[in-house]
């Protein structure tokens, strides 16, 4: 691939966790978590924001189309286990969120990028 992804993308997809978060609490649970504070918020912000750099390093590495959506995909993939660890991680706190939300997010894209070589090469 010739272009390559930017990483000024990765807050525009860490914006899209707290809007995610408040999206599943509110068709999910029928209420808004009133009492979440700004730094709740900021938390699935910059969690977003680092799964967000994990997505645009795997589409950097892309060097064919294939894995390029293959990646894609499995970021698509990952959205409902990133969401479930970040909301159960935020009762432990800060590194709840990072722990249960990140890790499982980075590794299901690391997954697909390494599936979209192996069929790529086929």
């Amino acid at each position: 691939m010739h272009k390559r992804t930017s990483f000024l993308w990765a807050p525009v997809i860490g914006l899209l966790f707290p809007f995610l978060n408040t999206a599943v609490l509110v068709f999910g649970f029928g209420q808004l978590h009133a009492e979440a504070s700004l730094a709740d918020y900021l938390m699935f912000f910059l969690a977003g924001s680092l799964i967000g750099i994990g997505l645009v390093y795997f589409l950097r590495r892309s060097e064919d189309r294939g894995v390029f959506r293959t990646v894609l995909i499995a970021f698509v993939v990952s959205l409902p286990f990133a969401l479930f660890g970040m909301f159960f991680g935020g009762a432990i706190g800060g590194v709840g969120i990072f722990l249960l939300g990140v890790s499982p997010a980075i590794f299901i894209i690391g997954v697909g990028y390494f599936a979209g070589r192996m069929l790529a090469k086929k």
